[in-house]
């Protein structure tokens, strides 16, 4: 753990080790939320790295935007009969 100081402006400066370890460079984005009494700061890129994965699909499966383009596709066919 570590010991950060709030800046007149409100700002905080990440220790360099967290920096580093998190690939966080300068223009990083980064969400904050408040969760139970505590600030929780998540890259914007680890977030888009944990919903890519949960949309994976498993083996042999097509993928949801393949599955939509399907079903649009499906939809076309019964417009058009």
């Amino acid at each position: 753990m570590k010991t950060v100081r709030i800046g007149a402006h409100g700002r905080i400066t990440i220790p360099a080790e967290f920096r580093k370890k998190l690939r966080l460079r300068p223009g990083t984005l980064l969400d904050v939320r408040e969760e139970s009494g505590q600030l929780v700061f998540i890259s914007t890129k680890g977030l888009l790295d944990t919903i890519q994965g949960s949309l994976k699909p498993g083996p042999g499966r097509p993928s949801a935007f393949d599955e939509s383009l399907e079903e649009r596709r499906r939809e076309r066919m019964r417009e058009n009969s």
